[in-house]
């Protein structure tokens, strides 16, 4: 009877925690598709002629997008921690950085 009642609850104990890099990846992936979208938007109401600023700050959003990568592909490495985190910031940083290099590539092809 205490078998069938644990598995009702659902109750596990463990002693894994969130990865805190994966939380940081996933932050910063979502930063980064956030400003992608600033980005495409203002550069949409100004014709295509945007600012330095605006083009800085894409750049600086696809570093960002790099640097998201990279903790995310380190945070599936760790042990000793859930993997929600790891996993959701590495398919989104791969998204926003795939989409910040398609978008260049297009624009020195154009170009």
């Amino acid at each position: 009877m205490a078998q069938r009642r644990r598995r009702k609850y659902g109750y596990k104990f463990t002693e894994k925690t969130q990865s805190k890099k994966g939380i940081a990846a996933f932050f910063l992936a979502v930063l980064s598709i956030a400003i992608f979208i600033y980005v495409i938007v203002n550069s949409f109401h100004h014709g295509g002629n945007g600012s330095m600023y605006l083009g800085s700050a894409g750049v600086s959003s696809m570093l960002v997008a790099l640097v998201a990568v990279v903790l995310a592909v380190m945070s599936l490495r760790e042990e000793e921690s859930f993997k929600l985190f790891p996993y959701m910031s590495t398919v989104l940083s791969f998204l926003a950085a795939g989409v910040w290099i398609a978008i260049y590539v297009i624009g020195f092809l154009i170009v």
